[in-house]
């Protein structure tokens, strides 16, 4: 299970920039979490050698700078006071980059947030794509990034999808998919792609002759499943069995009590994972929590294919999870 504590909401203060407001403020409400805006004002490199050039007797850094960073900082302290309660308002951070991703991605670096969330679109709207600096966070953030299209309710989350290739680096977005799942008290929907020439988790395991290819996957998954949950140290998730496949339940031990969180499991042929992951998410899904690795002989959930064409077309909420860089070196 994961903590937010702490959430940093960009913004360039576009119409679609406001879509992440609300989804921050409920989920600062339900993690009783500190929200931080931020606005990067791209450097005018050119512009300012330009000016230099014509001896115009004007200085970027001086003069215009903290000028637009003032206006800026106000700007952002009054979206705060519309849209995010007093008691889940942080602070108003404007810096100058020549790249605003490269500067969002280095606060993530250095940890200081737990969640990113941020329009999946900004002020230079692509009816195809999803803006170019959320494709970079994305790629980049070592801090989970949550991308929205449209506003997000607690009435509206009933169920979490999280793609999976059974590897220990696909579900090392359980930990998020399980924290929004408790808070919401949503559905988690393991989904499983089978492409056409077969399943990572046909490896090396002998199925059941008896049973379907679909039946004895699953037996693998839940397998990969208990080995992942059984490294963690704190030991606070298990599996309770369902009375039928792939209908199981996740107890979860807090603070001495226990409580149950139902689970899912779909095993699909698709041509490719990401078809597979957006059509079934379009019409059974309201959140995709994914890795942005997956198995090491099995690329389609590496970013770069999956993720980031799933994170890029698909129309509702996703949440990016990049693993630790120590199970990378592992995989």
């Amino acid at each position: 299970m994961e903590t937010i504590k702490k959430i940093l909401v960009p913004t360039d203060f576009s119409e679609n920039a406001s879509l992440a407001y609300p989804h921050s403020q409920e989920i600062a409400h339900r993690f009783g979490a500190k929200i931080d805006f931020i606005h990067i004002i791209p450097t005018l490199r050119y512009f300012n050698e330009s000016v230099s050039r014509l001896g115009v007797p004007l200085d970027m850094e001086e003069d215009l700078y903290p000028k637009a960073q003032e206006e800026a900082i106000q700007k952002m302290k009054e979206l705060m006071a519309s849209h995010i309660s007093e008691e889940h308002r942080g602070k108003a951070i404007c810096r100058i980059a020549r790249k605003p991703w490269s500067m969002m991605a280095e606060l993530a670096e250095k940890k200081l947030y737990d969640l990113v969330v941020m329009a999946s679109k900004g002020r230079h709207e692509s009816h195809l794509l999803r803006g170019s600096t959320t494709e970079k966070m994305i790629r980049h953030s070592t801090t989970p990034v949550f991308t929205v299209d449209a506003t997000l309710s607690s009435e509206g989350l009933e169920r979490i999808l999280v793609p999976t290739d059974g590897s220990r680096l696909s579900l090392s977005a359980l930990p998020m998919a399980l924290s929004l799942a408790d808070i919401y008290h949503a559905e988690i929907i393991f989904y499983h792609a089978v492409e056409l020439y077969g399943s990572p988790m046909d490896e090396g395991w002998e199925g059941d002759p008896d049973k379907t290819e679909e039946a004895n996957i699953y037996e693998a998954f839940l397998d990969h499943l208990e080995e992942y949950l059984q490294s963690d140290q704190k030991n606070t998730v298990h599996i309770a069995r369902g009375e039928s496949d792939f209908h199981d339940e996740f107890l979860v031990t807090d603070e001495g009590s226990r409580h149950g969180i139902p689970f899912q499991t779909v095993i699909e042929k698709s041509v490719t994972a990401h078809v597979g992951i957006e059509n079934y998410a379009a019409d059974y899904a309201d959140l995709v929590v994914m890795a942005t690795h997956g198995h090491s002989g099995w690329a389609h959930l590496f970013l770069g294919s999956t993720t980031e064409k799933v994170a890029q077309y698909l129309d509702i909420p996703v949440v990016t999870i990049k693993p630790d860089p120590s199970a990378l070196k592992e995989r």
